[in-house]
């Protein structure tokens, strides 16, 4: 007859095979470190960024590795007033066949061409919550405050409301989904939902700069945790952004290894300093919180000394705005990085 043995008896061999996996990573981290520092250098990004930008499109997969064609299809609400001066529309555009990619579309009633800003909300959120039209939220008036200040802003819904099947209701939309099964679900088919949703956000610019009211020269992006990581991927990807201002999301990667935005390979070519070098010699503010309780600012600060060389090579450090600021997991208090932004797009700095 077999002889059982307490379960403590193998303890020891189980936690040696989970160290011991930490610590293969740890060391090809340091070799992946070595060799992407060597080879991406700010020089390098500087003479070859249209090809490092496909490289990250290629990185996250299908669709943004293919052609855009025409819009088939954009349905747009019946307009509204959303505070004096300010009128409201609801836009439907037809991303992908099958996918109707929804937003928010704010337009200052005064004359003329408006600089367009892409308005994202982070986890949890919604277009609404960006412009206050659901409380409470951690979004400060965003969206509001950017069209007060003349710019048309688009605020999109991505699949970032978090309810997922048996989670704890938070919002009240009372509709259900499950993120992380649509990720494994576009990796199986050669894709991830940052290459869906990024790729989204670029069919509602094509949308969006055919407007009479929109200047298409003039086009910036800004988001808030989730929607800093947006902000940073399509501004590095999409040139038409001109600007771009993230807040509570950049950070070391390795730190902060979410199944959302870790893809194979990544860490050879791209962190969160190789990707937003692909920004430069445009216009970009990284705001970090020094109470943020989601990304700790310790972490944020080291990669934040990586990025200033590749903006100095492109003679852009002042081009470069860094805020540390005494929040928490949000925007500034004093609408500093909004006022970069729009000073960068009707080109006051």
């Amino acid at each position: 007859m077999i002889q059982t043995e307490d379960v403590s008896v193998s303890h020891a061999y189980r936690k040696a095979y989970t160290d011991g996996m930490k610590n293969v990573i740890a060391l090809r981290r340091k070799e992946i470190d070595a060799k992407r520092e060597a080879e991406i250098t700010p020089e390098a990004m500087k003479e070859n960024a249209q090809a490092y930008r496909r490289g990250l499109m290629k990185t996250l997969g299908w669709p943004l590795t293919e052609e855009r064609t025409e819009l088939a299809k954009v349905t747009v609400s019946e307009e509204k007033e959303y505070e004096p001066g300010i009128l409201m529309r609801r836009l439907t555009i037809e991303t992908l066949p099958g996918l109707p990619f929804y937003g928010i579309l704010l337009i200052p009633e005064t004359e003329g061409r408006h600089p367009l800003v892409i308005s994202q909300h982070g986890g949890w959120g919604t277009p609404e919550q960006t412009a206050d039209l659901h409380r409470p939220n951690r979004y400060k008036d965003m969206s509001a405050r950017l069209a007060r200040s003349g710019a048309v802003v688009f605020a999109p819904q991505l699949l970032l409301w978090r309810e997922d099947e048996g989670e704890e209701e938070r919002v009240g939309y009372n509709l259900p989904h499950n993120r992380q099964a649509r990720e494994n679900e576009l990796r199986q088919i050669g894709s991830s939902i940052a290459a869906v949703e990024i790729y989204s956000i670029m069919r509602a610019l094509d949308y969006l700069v055919t407007l009479d009211f929109v200047d298409a020269d003039r086009i910036g992006m800004t988001g808030l945790s989730y929607g800093g990581f947006y902000t940073q991927m399509t501004a590095a990807i999409d040139t038409r952004i001109k600007a771009a201002a993230t807040n509570a999301f950049y950070n070391d990667r390795y730190h902060y290894c979410w199944g959302d935005f870790s893809w194979f390979g990544s860490a050879y070519r791209f962190k969160d300093a190789e990707i937003c070098a692909l920004i430069a010699p445009r216009h970009f503010c990284i705001h970090v919180g020094e109470t943020d309780a989601v990304f700790d600012v310790n972490t944020a600060l080291p990669e934040i000394e990586r990025i200033k060389p590749f903006f100095a090579a492109q003679n852009a450090a002042d081009k470069l705005k860094i805020i540390v600021s005494p929040v928490n997991h949000t925007l500034t208090d004093t609408g500093e990085e909004l006022d970069f932004l729009m000073n960068a797009l009707n080109e006051k700095i």
